[in-house]
């Protein structure tokens, strides 16, 4: 588990809650969780952001309203005809039952806060990753073997090339450490019944996302999503800059066409910031070992650039609008009740 910097782990939703009967339950890398009523669950996204398993001593502003934006339009929108864990208002499915406890906590941020079903013990223990562009993690595997997950591709593709269609290429969670990659028949086999089922849903769902983005000028090279398979159901978030990698569809053409990567609209600002700085094992915050404290107090010490928070700031903005064609603020108004 990433080590949040002392200072960035109180925020507006956790004073708020504080002062209640909800319980903490987990404070992930960006997303706080807390019991809620009954069986629900209440996740809050924060302004946090990590790059190679390290928490970084910055905050990107509004980020957090930017990730429940979008996992929100997702899931009542594009692939509103998947069962997912949002609880929502009866009233009105489009809104999130939070709105019901907006008076009941004051102070409490709800542009930032989703309430879910719990899925905790039910939550498919792997990275379910699937790809229409082969890069990324996989592609050092693909150069060697011309493999990637398991499934056999076309030979000598430049990097970020657009495949088929798409494929599974799913690690493991590690709970220190950095994940695994496995190939697909593996995972499968570990996942048990209704496992092909699951894998197919998400296969689709990439792909009708996928589809929705290239008419509007974006081309989503990757995505991670959770789920359970008993029920099958959707979870966390879903394709935001946080757990996709999203590009510019003519940027991309051209990318192709002159050999380079495509600048992606996602936190690779702060990638690329990270890989350039000198530590003490070399150049690249990726050879550090975020279990190590003396390489975790390094990496909270550094101070991200102006220059690179704004680049990250205004990639959330282009896809939430490219997207939805709202502002932040009108998604939250017009769409999500706020």
């Amino acid at each position: 588990m990433a080590v949040i910097p002392q200072q960035l782990k109180t925020n507006q939703a956790n004073e708020a809650l504080s002062k209640t009967s909800h319980q903490l339950l987990y404070q992930g890398k960006v997303r706080d969780t807390w019991r809620f009523v009954l069986q629900y669950l209440l996740v809050v996204a924060s302004d946090r952001i990590s790059i190679f398993d390290f928490v970084l001593n910055a905050l990107i502003p509004q980020k957090g309203e930017y990730l429940t934006a979008l996992t929100h339009f997702w899931l009542t929108d594009v692939l509103k005809d998947h069962p997912n864990h949002l609880i929502q208002l009866t009233a009105n499915p489009n809104i999130n039952g939070i709105n019901k406890f907006r008076d009941s906590i004051p102070g409490l941020p709800i542009e930032r806060c989703l309430l879910i079903q719990d899925l905790t013990d039910l939550l498919v223990p792997f990275e379910l990753i699937f790809r229409l562009h082969i890069g990324g993690s996989v592609y050092n595997e693909y150069l060697k073997t011309g493999m990637a997950g398991g499934h056999t591709l076309t030979p000598d593709l430049p990097q970020w090339s657009k495949l088929d269609s798409p494929i599974f290429t799913p690690s493991t969670k590690e709970e220190s450490g950095h994940d695994v990659n496995i190939t697909a028949e593996e995972c499968l086999e570990k996942m048990g019944e209704n496992s092909q089922t699951l894998v197919r849903t998400l296969t689709t769902m990439f792909a009708d996302a996928y589809r929705f983005a290239e008419q509007r000028g974006i081309l989503i090279l990757d995505t991670k999503f959770e789920a359970s398979s008993h029920p099958l159901m959707i979870a966390d978030e879903v394709l935001t800059p946080d757990s996709s990698r999203f590009v510019d569809a003519d940027d991309w053409k051209r990318a192709m066409a002159e050999g380079r990567s495509p600048e992606f609209f996602d936190k690779q600002p702060v990638r690329d910031w990270g890989a350039a700085q000198d530590t003490p094992k070399g150049q690249g915050i990726k050879n550090l070992d975020p279990e190590n404290p003396d390489d975790i107090a390094f990496v909270h010490g550094l101070k991200v650039p102006q220059l690179v928070i704004s680049a990250a700031v205004e990639r959330n903005k282009i896809i939430l609008m490219r997207l939805t064609g709202l502002t932040l603020k009108q998604y939250q108004k017009d769409a999500m009740g706020i």
